[in-house]
């Protein structure tokens, strides 16, 4: 039985006291029943109306959680697009600074091979002179080739390095996102609608029934169907399921598998233990 048929029944047996009660006082009296019949009414009316919100509040705390939980995978699956295309960028980049590099081996060899020839070339100068100018056109334009691809390969190492750092931060944080999910058995396509947030309250009270109320409600992320643990210093004491929450208190059942000593007022509770 869940907890809406619960309160139905709680409503039948309450309306079935009134009525008996009211049926005596009539008996007795034998006056003004049609008013005490309309205000039972009202009562009904009300009790029925407070049973609506409540699964309204239900439904939209429901459809919040969803939001968020798209919310989050939606931020995860960009973080790890963002870090494919910026390890396409450095590997491009790479490429483009050992095409660099080794453009740069050339025309040093050119250089040096110019620089020979000047050397031979000046022994000879008064019958190669044209063949000198033009040597030394050609380590003039080397030169500034040389000057050239020097300059890109600085800028190039530069934005490698640059992004290089952009790429540690990004895998520090896919490290950190991933550390967070294997922590708590999870993966990025791990549905988390079940699970309640981290969160620690205290017993409020505890009656024949094995029914408890906690400090814990619907605003720190508990709904129907979540479980939480409790424990007394380091001694644990059971799991209780919880069957309604409000917006700062929650009442659930004790589970007898998992009870291990007596539950009391002011024991401690906690949506999730930490296992050393």
């Amino acid at each position: 039985m869940n907890l809406i048929g619960k309160i139905f029944v709680v409503l039948i047996f309450v309306m079935s006291l009134v009525f008996a009660s009211f049926a005596i006082a009539v008996y007795g009296t034998h006056e003004n029943w049609k008013t005490k019949a309309a205000s039972l009414q009202t009562s009904v009316d009300a009790a029925r109306g407070e049973l609506q919100k409540a699964q309204d509040e239900q439904a939209r705390l429901v459809k919040q959680i969803e939001d968020e939980t798209l919310a989050k995978r939606q931020a995860l699956a960009k973080l790890e697009t963002e870090k494919t295309e910026l390890q396409t960028q450095r590997d491009t980049l790479v490429k483009e600074r050992d095409s660099l590099m080794t453009k740069d081996k050339a025309a040093v060899a050119a250089l040096d091979t110019a620089q020979q020839n000047l050397a031979k070339l000046t022994k000879e100068v008064d019958e190669l002179r044209v063949e000198t100018r033009t040597a030394q056109t050609d380590r003039d334009q080397h030169f500034d080739k040389v000057v050239k691809l020097t300059d890109r390969i600085h800028q190039a190492q530069g934005e490698l390095k640059r992004l290089d750092e952009r790429s540690v931060q990004l895998a520090g944080q896919v490290a950190a996102s991933r550390r967070v999910l294997d922590a708590h058995g999870l993966t990025k396509d791990t549905p988390v609608d079940h699970l309640p947030p981290l969160a620690r309250g205290k017993v409020l009270a505890v009656n024949r029934d094995n029914m408890v109320e906690i400090s814990l409600g619907s605003d720190d992320g508990l709904r129907q169907g979540h479980t939480v643990e409790v424990f007394r210093g380091s001694k644990y004491l059971g799991r209780v399921e919880v069957l309604h929450a409000s917006t700062d208190r929650a009442v659930g059942k004790i589970l007898p598998g998992f009870k291990k000593g007596a539950i009391q007022k002011d024991d401690d509770v906690a949506t999730r233990l930490k296992v050393s």
